[in-house]
Order: structure tokens, then sequence, then C-alpha cells
């Protein structure tokens, strides 16, 4: 999914909020936003999203001297998502189907994210996940294809959710101890995106090999992953990426095995699916070109 006009807009307000969440004063924040506006007056409409931030970033990182603008804001996250833990698997042991429900709790963490427009509280998603309707809901068709899977790849978007990428992964587990798991994760820091020191802090690796992607960019761009990952991805029976960038990297591949997980957080991606902003969306990746 190429830029539109309004993503130079967000990237630019991404800045602002980078300098705010990071406790600059007035001088470096005006440092980093005449940084940013020097990029983005470069940046053309032919390139994702992820992609322009990934130039934009490391610029921001340099500004402040700090490679991880985002280290302490993602420790805060963490904590915040595993204070929900209790509640989130007591609605799941309850549940009807304990994989449809991990994968609301999945998508409920997936408001944690410092690189929207718009945000949500993650105390309210929480409460309201496990009945809050799907605008776009292809859930079944992932669930039932399971059974069949015995390579299952699971592309993280941003700590914090990674705590309930977790508890997706623990339910699946439960069902299906046999079946390859794979958690595959940004090559390095950039914005709150879950990296591979990330993941084995709340040890994901107990449960699914984690997969240093060497991606760049807050969204998985499968040209710029290292051959390991390619190769993973080529013989992956299924795969689910959670998270708008992934999406926005990833919505014209038509690939059959790929669904996307994630709520609806800007415009331009509100326009691309179909769907207003904060509806939650389960899609199959070759069914993007029918609702756009």
């Amino acid at each position: 999914m190429n830029m539109k006009p309004e993503c130079l807009v967000c990237l630019f307000n991404q800045s602002l909020r980078v300098a705010r969440a990071i406790g600059c004063d007035d001088g470096c924040s005006e440092r980093m936003l005449h940084a940013a506006a020097e990029d983005i007056a470069s940046f053309g409409l032919g390139q994702t999203p992820p992609e322009a931030a990934a130039k934009l970033y490391p610029h921001l990182s340099q500004v402040v001297g700090k490679e991880d603008l985002y280290e302490e804001k993602k420790i805060e996250s963490t904590n915040e998502a595993l204070k929900y833990l209790d509640f989130v698997n007591e609605k799941i042991d309850e549940a009807p189907c304990k994989i449809e429900a991990a994968l609301r709790a999945a998508v409920a963490g997936n408001v944690i994210d410092f690189a929207t427009e718009v945000s949500f509280d993650i105390k309210e998603e929480i409460a309201q996940i496990f009945d809050t309707p799907f605008a776009i809901d292809e859930k079944k068709d992932l669930i039932e294809r399971f059974d069949a899977t015995k390579s299952f790849v699971l592309i993280g978007d941003n700590v914090g959710e990674h705590v309930f990428d977790k508890v997706l992964l623990e339910v699946i587990e439960e069902y299906y101890p046999d079946m390859e798991k794979y958690y595959v994760v940004r090559g390095k820091p950039i914005i709150n995106d879950v990296t591979a020191q990330d993941a084995a802090a709340i040890e994901i690796d107990a449960l699914a090999e984690i997969v240093d992607s060497g991606i760049d960019t807050p969204g998985f761009l499968l040209p710029r992953a290292n051959e390991r990952t390619r190769k993973l991805i080529e013989k992956a029976d299924l795969i689910l990426a959670k998270g708008m960038g992934n999406f926005e990297c990833m919505d014209a591949l038509g690939d059959e095995r790929l669904f996307h997980l994630f709520k609806v957080k800007c415009q331009v991606v509100s326009g691309r699916v179909g769907a207003d902003i904060g509806a939650l969306v389960c899609i199959r990746n070759d069914h993007i070109k029918e609702v756009q």
C-alpha cells in the first residue's frame, strides 16, 4: 500500500509525538521537527508508509543521540499489558472457542501503537474485546486451517501487544503441540515495534522460535528480509501478520496463506479495507482486493 498525501502529515505529527514521548525541551523538539520536515519534503508517494518511516526515524535518532527512541515507553507498554493477563486468560478459558478468544485478545493489544493518528485506551479495549464484532471477519477460515498446518508463522507488530501474541501462541500450543511455530520480529529498533530482545524478555521463545527478520522498517517488507526469513515465509503453511504496518507492506501480495489481524487506526487504511477507524479486521490477504 503506497503512501497518500495524508501519510506525510502523519509522519510529521509522529515526529512531534516522539519528541514529547522522550521528554524533549522546546529546542530539541524544534531540531527534531526540522529534521522531519527535511526528510518528508524529499519523500515521494511511490513507497509504503513503513518505508518512509524507516528513513525518518534514524534521522530523529541522530538528532537526540538515542537509537531506540521508545525504549522506556516499550517497557511501560509491556508492564501495562501484563496487568490484564489474568482477566484475558480467564475470558479465554471460558470461551467456547479458545483460539477465537485468543485472537481477540491479540487484536486488543494492537491498540498499543505510537505511530498512528488516533489512539485508544487499552483498558477499555480489553474490557470490550470479547464481545465486539469484527467489521471484516475471516477468523473462522483462519482457525479451520490450523488442523492442516505444520508450519505457522506469526509476524509481530508492537511491544506491549506482543504480550497478547504470547497468549495466542500459548493457546495454539495447547491444541497443536507438534506444530512448528515461528515468531517473526524486526531486525532493529524502529518506533515501538517488537525486536528479538523484546520477545525474548517475555519468554516467547518457550512457545515459538523467535526469528530476527533483519527488516528495518515498521512493517514486514519481504524484499528487505534476510534469506532465512524469506525461506521460512516461502515454506509456511499459515501466516498471521499483526498490525497495520505489516498490512501496509503486504496487502498486495495476494497470498491465500496469509491473514491480517489489526484495528483500523488511520483514514488511509480505512479506505483501503473499507472499514471505519476503530474497526476490527481479520482478513485473508488474497481477499483484500474484494473490499478495496
